[in-house]
């Protein structure tokens, strides 16, 4: 985690993610906001909306402990093989519901 910052004047906190390479994803939570919940991630392409969004990693099993065990993002799916020969995936929530792909390709 690279910052959290608290805006009691707006009503919401941020948390920012880096890694070394300088991706940086920004998290905004308003407490009391209604969560838009989705079973698994095809009931979610019944809405027009936003209905997930996929970040690809270099290491799906770190990335998923570290937003699951250390940030407390939500269990959708665990790590698992994907269709695509050499990709793996995880589904994750954050605070307010949003649905998280995490992808991992392999080198080979």
């Amino acid at each position: 985690m690279e910052e959290r910052l608290e805006m009691p004047e707006a009503g919401v906190r941020t948390v920012v993610l880096s890694d070394a390479a300088g991706l940086r994803v920004e998290f905004v939570e308003r407490p009391g906001s209604s969560p838009v919940s989705h079973a698994d991630p095809f009931t979610a392409t019944a809405a027009q909306t936003f209905t997930h969004l996929a970040l690809q990693v270099p290491n799906l099993d770190a990335a998923f402990t570290r937003l699951t065990v250390e940030c407390g993002a939500g269990q959708v799916s665990p790590p698992a093989p994907g269709v695509t020969e050499g990709m793996r995936f995880a589904y994750v929530t954050d605070p307010e519901g949003n649905l998280l792909e995490l992808i991992e390709m392999s080198r080979g």
